[in-house]
């Protein structure tokens, strides 16, 4: 099968081990409103997603688990997590999270939502990053995210999740990162040429370089 590549994608990172508001945001966002943004996902474990960075003073670490969501068998959404995450227990909180007047995990029911999972079975590649000092990054690849996230949001529907220390953010017109994952059926490529970076230098928003932020 030919490995099907993606330069752009609804990215989130974990920024720490067992971030659970990652998890929140990444399972909740988009249901608003009775809508489906995805019918399926796949935890991909024991992977690497290599994240190349030309600053030495931003750190996000290499990830080693991913998760993937589909709509129509088309990846919609990529979160990246750390190697040591209980994923399954992650999922299990952002499921039971209260939406509407029920939980999340129902509205996965109602719409027939599956799982899936695949074991890469690599060995950890880790980069020089200082895992200690992770910075929050937010990667945005449309304007709408964009806008929120810029008033410390994580997601495009009105959530409580995201890291509002600062509503002050710098342009930082230089900065290239790329994520560079490869499953079992897909090859993430995903560069960043520019970013916006909040005042505290605690959460990190850069811009998706094959995404509509560039057309």
């Amino acid at each position: 099968m030919e490995e099907l590549i993606i330069n752009s994608i609804d990215l989130w990172t974990e920024q720490y081990k067992n971030h659970y508001e990652c998890f929140n945001g990444a399972f909740v966002d988009g249901f608003e409103n009775n809508k489906k943004p995805f019918d399926e996902y796949k935890i991909v474990k024991n992977c690497n997603c290599i994240i190349t960075i030309n600053r030495e003073n931003i750190n996000i670490s290499n990830k080693h688990n991913a998760i993937i969501f589909y709509r129509d068998n088309k990846p919609v959404r990529l979160m990246v997590i750390n190697k040591d995450t209980e994923i399954e227990k992650c999922i299990n909180v952002a499921l039971d999270q209260y939406f509407g007047n029920a939980i999340l995990k129902d509205s996965y029911d109602k719409f027939n939502i599956k799982s899936s999972m695949v074991d890469m079975k690599e060995e950890p590649i880790y980069n020089k990053s200082e895992i200690t000092k992770e910075i929050d990054v937010g990667s945005c690849d449309r304007w709408k995210l964009l806008y929120n996230m810029l008033k410390g949001s994580y997601t495009e529907s009105n959530t409580k999740y995201g890291n509002f220390e600062s509503d002050k953010y710098e342009f930082v017109p230089d900065l290239y990162i790329k994520y560079k994952l490869s499953t079992d059926k897909e090859c993430f490529i995903i560069e960043h040429k520019c970013a916006f970076i909040n005042i505290t230098r605690t959460r990190l928003i850069p811009i998706q370089e094959n995404s509509l932020l560039t057309r």
